[in-house]
Formats: C-alpha cells, sequence, structure tokens
C-alpha cells in the first residue's frame, strides 16, 4: 500500500497498486492517483525449485563453453534462495510504453544490471506476502538515485523483489560466482572457467590444410580422377554380369 495526502483534509490516503482513483475515509474526496511519483512494491515468486537450479548449473557446466570435465569436477559450495530489490520503471520514450530494471541494492552479483522482469505473476508485497523461505534483501539505493538518467516521461515505478539463486561453486582450486534467475533459470556470471581453445584452433588449422590440399590436388588430378570412376563403374559392371551368370549355371547343374 502506497500512502498519499487527502487534498481537502490532510488525512492519510492509502492507495493500492493498480489503483488510479481513492476516496477518503475521511471526508469522502475523491483524488485521483498520480502513479508517476508513487512507488509500489511487489514480488515475484518463485517458478524454479531448489532441486531444478541445480539441475540448471549441472546442464551448465556440461555446455560447449565451460571445460570438458567441469560436470564431474565443479562442486557447490553453497546455494542461498533470495528475493534481491530491483527498481522497475514504466516509460514513456518517443510514444511507446518501455520498461527499464536497475538494482535497488548495491551488488557486485553477476546478471542485476540489466535483470528482466517478466510482465505479470507479480504479487503485492505486503505483510501477507510469502517469501518461502528465501531471504528477503533490502534497498539501500534511494528510487531517485535512476530517475534523472531514465528517457521519456514515467508512466510509474516500482520496488520489486526479484527470484534469484546464488550459487557459489569451486573448481580447479579456484571459486566461482553465478546467479540462476528464479523464474526464468537463466544464468549469469561474470568470470568462469573457460574452455581451452587450443583444440579448437588444432582442428581449424587441420581443416584449413586438409581443404587446401584437397583444392590443389583437385586441380592436379581431376581428369584421372573421372577417368578411374568411369573404369571401375564399368569394370564393377562387367563383374556383376559374370557372377550372375555363375550363379545361373550352378543353378542349372543342381
Amino acid at each position: 500500500m502506497v500512502t498519499f495526502t487527502c487534498p481537502k483534509c490532510g488525512a492519510a490516503l492509502p492507495v493500492k497498486p493498480g489503483t488510479q482513483l481513492a476516496v477518503c475515509s475521511f471526508c469522502g474526496t475523491p483524488s485521483y492517483i498520480d502513479r508517476r511519483e508513487a512507488l509500489f512494491f511487489y514480488i515475484l515468486p518463485f517458478a524454479i525449485e531448489e532441486t531444478a537450479a541445480r539441475g540448471i548449473f549441472k546442464r551448465w557446466t556440461a555446455g560447449p563453453a565451460c571445460p570438458k570435465d567441469m560436470e564431474a569436477s565443479a562442486s557447490v559450495i553453497s546455494l542461498k534462495k533470495e528475493y534481491f530489490p530491483v527498481f522497475r520503471f514504466r516509460r514513456t520514450v518517443d510514444g511507446k510504453e518501455q520498461v527499464f530494471s536497475r538494482p535497488a541494492r548495491g551488488t557486485l552479483l553477476p546478471g542485476m544490471q540489466n535483470v528482466v522482469i517478466p510482465p505479470g505473476d507479480m504479487l503485492i508485497f505486503d505483510s501477507t506476502a510469502k517469501a518461502g523461505g528465501a531471504d528477503v534483501l533490502h534497498p539501500d539505493i534511494a528510487v531517485d538515485t535512476y530517475v534523472p538518467e531514465l528517457p521519456g516521461t514515467p508512466i510509474d515505478q516500482s520496488l520489486v523483489y526479484f527470484p534469484i539463486y546464488e550459487l557459489k561453486y569451486r573448481y580447479g582450486g579456484m571459486e566461482y560466482d553465478l546467479v540462476i534467475d528464479g523464474s526464468s533459470g537463466r544464468i549469469s556470471v561474470t568470470n568462469s572457467p573457460k574452455r581451452s581453445s587450443v583444440s579448437y584452433v588444432a582442428v581449424m588449422v587441420l581443416s584449413f590444410i586438409l581443404g587446401f590440399l584437397g583444392v590443389l590436388l583437385g586441380f592436379m588430378i581431376t581428369p584421372v580422377f573421372f577417368a578411374l570412376v568411369i573404369v571401375g563403374i564399368f569394370a564393377g559392371k562387367i563383374l556383376a554380369h559374370r557372377v550372375v551368370r555363375r550363379e545361373k549355371a550352378a543353378g542349372g547343374t543342381a
């Protein structure tokens, strides 16, 4: 609930998210709500359970961007289920609605600078909201910090508690961090082990050499190659006829 002030009597005027018109409970004066200045609070429930998050990490370690032995060697040190605060700004830019997301808390976690908040499924964050065992991280950045840099004109703004899994793992004697989006399962990383490019470069060099030799030999022996193909076809045809005749003769003798 966001609280405004009644323009007539000055009483507190609580307003639910999505409300455009509120009526004062003291004097009965209706008021139009300017959502551009209000900050509404929402929470986006987890769609990915902890077991599924571990499975997503496991599949990621087996992907083409990770070292070949990472799936078997990487070990999870910790997995934290959290609600991270994110500001969501809806604005009109060049006649079209655009949505901007900014972290409401100082962090070095990967992916938090460009969180994609899916439309719908958000619930009002109030005393009845349930975190489901997740740690709720509170904002420490003011919303006014971002407003001057945003383009267009405001439609509304809100604080969204965004579901994430903060995962720490060990590989090759080093520790790494990544974030799993608790709503979509998307993984965000900043620093992670990379697959060695030596084998890739070797294969590319070998392919280039073989391709070059193939082109060179093609120019040199193309006529001979076609002659051998033709001779082979005719020789095969003659041999096939002889085999058939022998089988027929053998069948007649029997």
